[in-house]
Protein backbone atom coordinates (compact mmCIF):
# COMPACT_ATOMS: atom_id res chain seq x y z
CA UNK A 1 0.00 0.00 0.00
CA UNK A 2 1.73 3.10 -0.96
CA UNK A 3 1.68 6.09 1.74
CA UNK A 4 -0.42 8.75 0.99
CA UNK A 5 -2.31 11.74 2.74
CA UNK A 6 -6.42 11.52 1.60
CA UNK A 7 -8.47 14.33 1.41
CA UNK A 8 -12.44 12.76 1.67
CA UNK A 9 -13.55 15.43 -0.74
CA UNK A 10 -10.99 15.42 -3.03
CA UNK A 11 -9.66 12.08 -3.47
CA UNK A 12 -12.22 9.33 -2.51
CA UNK A 13 -14.21 7.44 -5.04
CA UNK A 14 -17.40 8.90 -4.13
CA UNK A 15 -20.48 6.31 -3.97
CA UNK A 16 -24.09 7.60 -3.39
CA UNK A 17 -25.94 4.87 -2.17
CA UNK A 18 -29.78 4.61 -1.90
CA UNK A 19 -30.86 7.52 -3.99
CA UNK A 20 -34.02 5.61 -4.79
CA UNK A 21 -34.84 4.28 -1.42
CA UNK A 22 -36.53 7.44 0.95
CA UNK A 23 -34.83 7.13 4.30
CA UNK A 24 -31.83 5.09 2.82
CA UNK A 25 -29.80 7.91 0.80
CA UNK A 26 -26.06 8.41 1.81
CA UNK A 27 -22.78 9.47 0.73
CA UNK A 28 -20.11 7.28 0.51
CA UNK A 29 -16.42 8.47 0.46
CA UNK A 30 -14.31 5.54 -0.02
CA UNK A 31 -10.62 6.35 0.34
CA UNK A 32 -8.62 2.89 0.79
CA UNK A 33 -9.03 0.25 -1.22
CA UNK A 34 -6.86 -1.70 -4.06
CA UNK A 35 -7.36 0.34 -6.68
CA UNK A 36 -6.77 3.85 -4.87
CA UNK A 37 -3.66 3.35 -2.90
CA UNK A 38 -2.80 -0.65 -3.47
CA UNK A 39 -3.80 -2.02 -0.11
CA UNK A 40 -3.70 -5.48 0.03
CA UNK A 41 -5.58 -6.22 3.61
CA UNK A 42 -7.83 -2.90 4.10
CA UNK A 43 -11.06 -1.42 2.44
CA UNK A 44 -11.99 2.14 4.16
CA UNK A 45 -13.75 5.09 3.71
CA UNK A 46 -16.14 8.08 5.08
CA UNK A 47 -19.93 8.00 4.87
CA UNK A 48 -22.00 11.01 5.72
CA UNK A 49 -26.08 10.32 6.84
CA UNK A 50 -28.70 13.29 6.66
CA UNK A 51 -30.83 12.90 9.75
CA UNK A 52 -33.14 10.45 9.75
CA UNK A 53 -31.46 8.76 7.17
CA UNK A 54 -29.89 4.93 7.32
CA UNK A 55 -27.71 2.45 5.98
CA UNK A 56 -29.36 -0.68 4.71
CA UNK A 57 -28.90 -4.18 7.21
CA UNK A 58 -26.10 -5.59 5.52
CA UNK A 59 -22.91 -7.69 6.30
CA UNK A 60 -20.00 -8.38 4.93
CA UNK A 61 -19.42 -11.87 4.85
CA UNK A 62 -16.00 -12.61 5.40
CA UNK A 63 -14.78 -9.32 7.15
CA UNK A 64 -14.06 -7.57 10.25
CA UNK A 65 -15.59 -4.33 10.49
CA UNK A 66 -14.47 -1.36 12.77
CA UNK A 67 -16.74 1.66 12.98
CA UNK A 68 -16.09 5.29 14.19
CA UNK A 69 -18.62 8.27 14.82
CA UNK A 70 -16.64 11.68 13.65
CA UNK A 71 -19.80 13.72 13.91
CA UNK A 72 -23.24 13.13 15.06
CA UNK A 73 -25.09 10.51 16.67
CA UNK A 74 -26.87 7.48 15.37
CA UNK A 75 -28.78 3.98 16.25
CA UNK A 76 -26.50 0.68 15.82
CA UNK A 77 -28.91 -2.11 14.94
CA UNK A 78 -26.95 -5.43 14.79
CA UNK A 79 -28.24 -9.51 14.67
CA UNK A 80 -28.43 -11.81 12.52
CA UNK A 81 -29.60 -11.95 8.33
CA UNK A 82 -33.82 -12.52 10.03
CA UNK A 83 -33.10 -10.74 13.15
CA UNK A 84 -32.05 -7.52 13.94
CA UNK A 85 -31.50 -8.82 17.61
CA UNK A 86 -29.43 -5.64 19.54
CA UNK A 87 -29.31 -1.55 19.20
CA UNK A 88 -27.06 0.46 21.01
CA UNK A 89 -26.90 4.34 20.80
CA UNK A 90 -23.72 5.98 19.38
CA UNK A 91 -22.28 9.53 19.81
CA UNK A 92 -19.51 11.06 18.65
CA UNK A 93 -15.57 9.44 19.33
CA UNK A 94 -17.81 6.15 19.83
CA UNK A 95 -16.13 2.75 18.08
CA UNK A 96 -18.13 -0.37 17.22
CA UNK A 97 -16.69 -3.26 16.05
CA UNK A 98 -18.39 -5.89 14.22
CA UNK A 99 -17.75 -9.30 13.70
CA UNK A 100 -17.17 -11.18 10.70
CA UNK A 101 -20.41 -12.04 8.70
CA UNK A 102 -22.12 -10.37 11.69
CA UNK A 103 -25.59 -7.87 9.62
CA UNK A 104 -25.63 -4.35 11.05
CA UNK A 105 -26.76 -0.97 9.82
CA UNK A 106 -26.85 2.58 11.73
CA UNK A 107 -29.74 5.10 11.66
CA UNK A 108 -28.39 9.03 11.78
CA UNK A 109 -30.78 9.73 15.02
CA UNK A 110 -29.43 13.63 15.66
CA UNK A 111 -30.24 16.75 14.26
CA UNK A 112 -26.98 16.74 12.40
CA UNK A 113 -25.40 15.10 9.23
CA UNK A 114 -23.85 12.03 10.88
CA UNK A 115 -20.21 11.25 9.44
CA UNK A 116 -18.78 7.65 10.22
CA UNK A 117 -15.92 6.47 9.44
CA UNK A 118 -15.64 2.49 8.32
CA UNK A 119 -12.67 0.00 8.27
CA UNK A 120 -13.09 -3.30 7.21
CA UNK A 121 -10.65 -6.85 6.33
CA UNK A 122 -10.04 -8.58 4.41
CA UNK A 123 -11.52 -6.54 1.51
CA UNK A 124 -15.05 -6.97 0.64
CA UNK A 125 -17.75 -4.85 -1.02
CA UNK A 126 -20.54 -1.99 0.07
CA UNK A 127 -23.67 -2.88 -0.04
CA UNK A 128 -25.38 -2.28 -3.05
CA UNK A 129 -28.29 -0.33 -2.00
Amino acid sequence: METKILKPFKDAEEIWLGLDTPGYRRKVFRLVDARLVGSEHIVAGLTIFDPGESSSYHNHPQSEEVDIILKGRCKAVWGTADQEENTADMDSNDFMTIGKGTYHKHINIGDEPLWLVWLYTPPGELPTK
